[in-house]
């Protein structure tokens, strides 16, 4: 795996736990430029391979006043599953996220990547309503109409089998 130092859109850390993480990364690469993120428009559905698309969510940023809010454009159908038979499609991520704290996290691992505009992983528990026991990775993917402005995130999320030997920070 290449050394993200000297790559920064290189897979991140931990989602070489599951094979599907790496295949949604390689398309995803397949569609950047030279020194340009893809775009929305880039990305074709029948291109992603067929067993992962019920796991996909396609997230719009979108910057309000006081902060910055994900509204799910696409929300797949082992996704609604996870979250205890919700779909989110329209919804804001914050609206489907129940455990305590956990959206603040996700928040900040998603600002990251619209800051460095690189690839990231997060194992956390599910934000589903009275389901924070189960596990999930979560590879999230910079898009930009422009080629340089994050505007969308394209993600994948997976069950863990169990809980990563690396908890996330509390707090």
């Amino acid at each position: 795996m290449p050394d993200p130092d000297d790559d920064p859109w290189a897979l991140p850390a931990g989602a070489e736990c599951d094979p599907a993480f790496a295949r949604l990364h390689a398309y995803w690469r397949s569609k950047t430029k030279p020194g340009r993120l893809p775009a929305r428009r880039d990305i074709d559905p029948l291109e992603i391979p067929r067993d992962l698309l019920t796991g996909i969510a396609l997230l719009e940023i979108e910057q309000h006043a006081d902060r910055r809010r994900y509204r799910l454009r696409l929300f797949g159908s082992d996704l609604e599953a996870m979250t205890g038979g919700t779909d989110g499609t329209g919804s804001y991520y914050d609206e489907l996220t129940h455990q305590p704290g956990l959206y603040e996290k996700l928040d900040a691992a998603l600002g990251s990547l619209i800051a460095g505009r690189k690839p990231i992983y997060v194992a956390a528990p599910s934000g589903g309503a009275g389901r924070g026991f189960l596990w999930f990775g979560r590879l999230a993917l910079p898009l930009a109409a422009d080629g340089q402005t994050v505007d969308m995130i394209l993600a994948l999320v997976r069950p863990l089998p169990r809980p990563p030997a690396t908890l996330p920070p509390a707090g």
